[in-house]
């Protein structure tokens, strides 16, 4: 089980730091909350690519009660070859109140998929270039028989002015990393209109919020995407251990600068629930999953045109997709 991507460590900050002021007062909260950029999207389940039927069953109520599903979005905004931003990340959010706990599911970017936008197959990633998160929670909702109606999104910019409001984080470079690192330094220098800072040397050392995003990017060292995801796992790992002695003032300037850079489709009060509710059960258990899984057969390169698709196991994939958030109560 391994988690991606890139902007689902900005996705959890939003959280996590909502979650820690919350003591500071509802007044207080929901002025900072203001600075939210709210979109609205369709609320007909039919128009979100969710199966009626199997979610308004006799249980349909006890499911979407206990099992809240949410659409994080990781856009990237800086590089945009194609013309248009791409959402990199996707990453299906599940507050399990039945278990008490956090769930997060990683989908690769790669992942074909059927009926995205005008095609009647696609790299997902692509759904949200044709139809911004409205399709991604369509295209990812009718291909994984999920329930999602609800999104946020974040951009890069977004968490790298997170990572340097932290005062930076520690990550362990490798010597075959550096090269690959410099290279995205400077890409993303370069978008920001900044000067970059390049690394020099391997091993554990504090890293700026370009540099960290440009960690996070590398992509070509290693296994891979799957191996992205594994830095991803060490920069998390590097914020929430800063976070973790951060006191509340220190806590709202952060709110301040991630949520003009969040864009969703929640409302103030279901933010509020969602992160009251983890706060009163003190919830700190996060459990992670990814598809396509590493099972034999469950994942298949394959090209289309001269375009490289991650095809995919549905029956076996899906089955343990809703094992893992529903825990064997969707029917």
């Amino acid at each position: 089980m391994k988690k991606k991507k890139k902007n689902f460590i900005s996705l959890l900050i939003v959280l996590a730091v909502i979650i820690s002021i919350a003591a500071f007062g509802y007044s207080a909260i929901d002025s900072k909350l203001s600075k939210l950029n709210t979109t609205k999207i369709s609320k007909d389940p039919s128009n979100l690519g969710i199966d009626t039927e199997k979610f308004h069953s006799d249980n349909a109520s006890t499911i979407k009660e206990n099992y809240v599903n949410i659409l994080l979005l990781g856009v990237d905004s800086i590089d945009k070859s194609n013309g248009t931003a791409r959402a990199d990340s996707n990453i299906i959010l599940t507050l399990d109140r039945s278990h008490k706990k956090i769930k997060l599911t990683s989908l690769m970017r790669d992942m074909l998929m059927n009926n995205v936008g005008k095609k009647s197959q696609d790299k997902l990633t692509h759904a949200y270039a044709y139809g911004g998160p409205e399709l991604s929670l369509k295209v990812i909702n009718e291909n994984l028989n999920m329930n999602m109606q609800n999104f946020i999104k974040v951009d890069f910019r977004s968490f790298y002015k997170i990572i340097d409001t932290l005062g930076g984080v520690n990550v362990n470079v490798k010597s075959n990393e550096i090269a690959s690192l410099n290279k995205y330094i400077k890409e993303v220098a370069v978008s920001e209109k900044k000067t970059p800072t390049y690394l020099t040397k391997a091993g554990m050392q504090k890293l700026n919020g370009i540099q960290a995003l440009a960690y996070c990017r590398i992509r070509y060292v290693g296994n891979g995407d799957f191996e992205r995801t594994e830095r991803q796992r060490e920069v998390l790992t590097a914020i929430f251990s800063k976070m973790s002695s951060m006191n509340i003032s220190e806590a709202s300037n952060l709110l301040d600068t991630i949520l003009p850079n969040v864009e969703t489709s929640l409302s103030k009060r279901d933010i509020l629930s969602y992160a009251s509710y983890v706060f009163i059960n003190n919830i700190r258990t996060i459990e992670q999953f990814r598809l396509p899984e590493s099972k034999p057969g469950y994942s298949t390169d394959k090209m289309i045109n001269g375009v490289f698709y991650l095809d995919w196991d549905r029956e076996g994939n899906i089955k343990d997709l809703h094992q893992f958030i529903f825990e064997g109560e969707l029917n």
